[in-house]
């Protein structure tokens, strides 16, 4: 009986994909049903990664991933069964060149006092098609993509240790798409909705998070049939904007909110004129206390929307409902959110200004006052117009995404220059990941 036989393996199967350089699938069978991971380090280096456990089975698929391209490695399998434990020998692989989908990241430079990003991991997308999320770590070196014949227009990572990606062709304009994707780090699909299908009548554009519940929200594109003869316009005019979606886990709609339910269109300043891009809503974030934060790009305003009723709560920004001094104004503002310190933070874009800056402050909602707690203006020769942000790395260094100039950057809250790193596209977002790392390793 193969119960009394000693636990070993009987086959190993190491498989490259064509479609992805950075992840080797190995087969695994044994002589009985036990549990199986492999361990596998990069020669010269100095971490010990493990894929994920297969447990209870005789046959085995295993993924390895966080692979740097053109290393030399070696990997060990590893099974267990209630007391008894086998390895296998240890052998060597080599990943191979990437091609498929990657522009290049070069790391520009690094201060010595900052070699701890090098172990830092961080997500961002190639918008053009063919597209692409990629992870990098500190060293500027890609550890994880996953192509896609369409656009990545945006992506984030989910607390699930997932990606979620908006997709889209490149004429879809303003970061839009047609389809939503959540992979996870082996390359499965966990979720993919698409135009026409269960809940997603409308395409989506420019953010897509999950919330506490696991519910997906994105910001969509909207429109309404107006008459607009006393504006100089026709009697069926069409006037577009944006809204808000939540999507269930399973890509049922269960919340719609939409910009053109909360102004009178017929009195809107140039209604003429912007009747195909109203406000340009550009990044939405839940706060985690039943509202959404939205920014609103040609408003030079951010938005505070209760999530139940859809209510507008205030306005924040240039003609906003706070008091804010004119230094502190932010012109084509991307990704706003509350950072760990409780600020409001976004990058100022300064389209008036001519120079891009992070921001952040500290809201007293009742009175309607703000104070700057963060102002890191960068270089005029790095201004970026359009896309780009920038979040908090620890507590005193500053992640920015620069996209005219095609830059990350890592700087203090003085504007030191700590990490700067060129890339050879247009980059839309960066951000830090966590677990990446500490998932695969023990």
């Amino acid at each position: 009986m193969d119960i009394l036989k000693p636990l070993h393996i009987q086959k190993i199967g190491l498989h490259y994909l064509p479609e992805n350089r950075l992840r080797l699938k190995v087969e695994v069978l044994l002589n009985k049903s036990a549990d199986a991971r492999i361990k596998y380090w990069q020669l010269g280096g100095q971490d010990t990664l493990y894929t994920e456990s297969s447990a209870g089975q005789a046959k085995h698929t295993l993924v390895m991933y966080n692979l740097i391209a053109t290393k030399k490695y070696k990997y060990q399998i590893e099974v267990v069964k209630g007391r008894e434990k086998y390895s296998s020998k240890i052998y060597p692989f080599q990943t191979k060149s990437i091609y498929q989908t990657t522009p290049y990241f070069a790391l520009d430079s690094l201060d010595a006092s900052s070699s701890d990003i090098e172990s830092k991991f961080f997500l961002t997308q190639i918008l053009t098609q063919p597209g692409a999320a990629v992870i990098l770590n500190g060293a500027g070196e890609m550890v994880w993509y996953e192509s896609f014949a369409k656009g990545v227009k945006v992506s984030s990572w989910t607390p699930d240790q997932t990606v979620l990606c908006v997709l889209g062709s490149e004429d879809i304009p303003s970061s839009g798409g047609d389809e939503i994707v959540e992979i996870n780090r082996k390359g499965e699909y966990v979720k993919h909705f698409k135009l026409g299908e269960a809940g997603m009548d409308k395409m989506v554009h420019h953010e897509v998070r999950k919330d506490a519940k696991g519910n997906i929200y994105s910001i969509t594109f909207d429109k309404k049939v107006v008459d607009l003869t006393s504006v100089g316009g026709s009697k069926n005019d069409t006037v577009k904007a944006d809204g808000i979606v939540i999507f269930d886990p399973e890509g049922k709609k269960i919340w719609e909110w939409s910009f053109l339910d909360h102004i009178d269109i017929l009195k809107y300043p140039n209604i003429m004129k912007n009747k195909k891009d109203l406000v340009h809503a550009n990044s939405l974030f839940d706060d985690g206390k039943g509202s959404f934060l939205m920014s609103f790009r040609d408003l030079n305003q951010v938005w505070k929307i209760d999530r139940k009723t859809g209510k507008v709560i205030w306005k924040f920004g240039e003609n906003g409902d706070f008091q804010l001094d004119k230094a502190h104004y932010f012109y084509a503002q991307h990704w706003v959110h509350i950072n760990p310190r409780g600020e409001l933070q976004l990058l100022d874009n300064g389209t008036k200004t001519k120079q891009s800056r992070t921001l952040s402050f500290a809201l007293d909602e009742q009175k309607k006052t703000a104070q700057s707690r963060i102002a890191i203006p960068y270089p005029k020769e790095f201004h970026s117009t359009v896309k780009g942000n920038s979040m908090l790395l620890d507590k005193d260094r500053m992640l920015v995404c620069l996209t005219d100039p095609r830059l990350f950057l890592i700087t203090d809250f003085a504007g030191k220059l700590l990490w700067k790193m060129s890339i050879g596209g247009d980059p839309y977002r960066i951000e830090e990941i966590q677990g990446f790392k500490n998932v695969a390793h023990e």
